[in-house]
């Protein structure tokens, strides 16, 4: 009995070991056939603990750059949420630069234009749809990889200057933002055409001026009509003056001068004082139809008039110096302001974002805020109402994206951002991202009513003109026939 179980406790033993042995074996051919180890290296003590150790260690970096990788760029498509799936054209071309890395700057405020959320991801904005749309109209396919400008810890890796002059010598990179085209950064990279004007305006107080002198009154008709109309009276005084002297009317009959002055007093006084004396009926005519003039041109001059006193002009409050006045952080304005406005850099303020323009221009901290046009209209869409814009002050070559010296992608891609601004897209991303619109009142100033001219009233003047000249004829016509009517009576003597 002892004897078999010896027996099997033996035959349990070398199958164990046969086993063990089988599976020595599959893992140093598995390893021989990936690492090319020699079979005496298997044999080692301690290789199986070696192996696990530095799988362990693979896996780890492997899990250590995904992190850093999904940090810098995200998993997620960000054009896919801009793109709408029918404005997507089939590719036709072979792309020079099949995956694209587009570095986007990090900001804390003005994120209408690029939104980098905190856990350092490219959300969107109005920069990076641009970019997007331009994209997608190439000619070829071209997979974006959005990454920040970022550091280790999460903030902007640099200024605008030092963004742009990461990718040069770079092949595929490029940098999608609210990059102004700049001389010295052109010295690196090549822009494409511009998507934004980026004029320098003054942001300032708005204050409101009631624009009223002592000739206002005489603005609604420009001096030419003054002269018209005092012309027309005149013309009217010397045809009621033929009409009644041809009808012997005594008024009329005493010196020249008096018969000057009945001229311009006869047409007013018959009609307010009743001391003038009708004898001609085509005298009727005339002042009934220079009476319904007047009445006319009252009119007219009187609601002209009410909106000359009623304008409402806002004027921007300028201060005497700019020594106070703020810019947006990271930008070019500090040297731009010192060096225009001929003041010192020490008190200027660096804002970062609408709300802080807001907060210093309300507090007082700053006296004016100099910027950029697309920066100011969005300052404007949103607290428009007791702000205003002054210039531009300064000419700048406008807001662009930058790619390689040399780049393959730089013509196809300015190409594309020119279809873009040209359609109906740039509005509707100016609208989603920016707040802006066709018919946007966020400046609301009031142009100066216009002055009426001699054309506001020609068709009066000669519709007046000709009655007047026809009853002038009418009444010679109706003389002449009288007097003709009148023959002379003969006497006995002549009989």
């Amino acid at each position: 009995m002892e004897h078999k179980e010896c027996s099997v406790s033996l035959v349990l033993l070398a199958a164990m070991l046969c086993v063990y042995c089988r599976i020595d074996f599959v893992k140093a051919s598995i390893v021989r056939t990936e690492k090319g180890f020699t079979h005496e290296a298997y044999s080692k003590l301690g290789f199986t603990k070696m192996m696990k150790s530095r799988a362990i260690q693979d896996t780890s970096s492997r899990s250590r750059r995904s992190i850093v990788e999904k940090g810098d760029s995200g998993d997620r498509d960000v054009c896919a949420g801009i793109i709408w799936p029918q404005r997507k054209s089939p590719k036709k071309l072979k792309s020079p630069c099949p995956t694209l890395k587009v570095w986007v700057p990090k900001k804390d405020g003005f994120t209408e234009f690029i939104k980098v959320n905190e856990k350092s991801e490219v959300e969107g904005g109005f920069s990076i749809a641009i970019f997007c749309h331009a994209l997608h109209l190439l000619p070829y396919t071209v997979k974006p990889i959005f990454k920040p400008f970022i550091n280790g810890t999460g903030k902007s890796s640099g200024t605008y200057d030092q963004l742009v002059e990461h990718i040069k010598g770079k092949k595929c990179h490029a940098v999608a933002g609210d990059v102004t085209i700049r001389g010295h950064r052109a010295q690196h990279v090549d822009f494409t055409i511009p998507y934004l004007n980026s004029e320098v305006y003054v942001l300032a107080h708005a204050s409101h001026e009631w624009n009223q002198t002592l000739w206002t009154f005489l603005k609604p008709f420009t001096w030419r009509l003054w002269i018209t109309i005092v012309g027309v009276c005149l013309f009217t005084g010397v045809a009621l003056a033929i009409l009644e002297y041809r009808e012997k009317n005594p008024s009329f009959s005493s010196p020249i001068y008096n018969q000057l002055i009945m001229v311009i007093w006869f047409p007013i006084s018959t009609f307010f004082f009743q001391e003038g004396k009708i004898q001609n009926k085509c005298s009727k005519v005339v002042l009934v139809i220079w009476l319904s003039m007047i009445f006319i041109v009252i009119q007219i001059f009187t609601a002209t008039l009410s909106s000359w006193l009623t304008l409402d002009q806002l004027r921007p409050r300028l201060p005497p110096t700019f020594e106070h006045a703020g810019y947006q952080d990271g930008s070019f304005f500090k040297d731009l302001i010192a060096e225009k406005f001929k003041c010192s850099d020490k008190n200027l303020l660096p804002l970062k974002s609408v709300e802080e323009y807001k907060s210093a221009l309300t507090s007082g901290i700053v006296s004016v805020v100099v910027d950029e046009l697309p920066y100011i209209e969005l300052f404007l869409a949103k607290y428009g109402s007791e702000y205003m814009k002054f210039g531009p002050i300064n000419q700048e070559s406008g807001i662009a994206f930058a790619f390689p010296r040399g780049s393959l992608l730089l013509q196809d891609f300015s190409r594309a951002v020119i279809n873009v601004t040209e359609s109906e897209i740039m509005m509707e991303m100016k609208k989603k991202y920016l707040g802006f619109s066709t018919n946007d009142t966020s400046q609301p100033n009031q142009t100066p009513p216009q002055s009426l001219d001699v054309q506001s009233f020609i068709g009066l003047f000669i519709f007046m003109g000709t009655i007047i000249v026809g009853a002038i004829i009418t009444s010679e016509v109706s003389i002449m026939r009288r007097n003709k009517k009148v023959l002379p009576v003969k006497s006995s003597t002549d009989l």
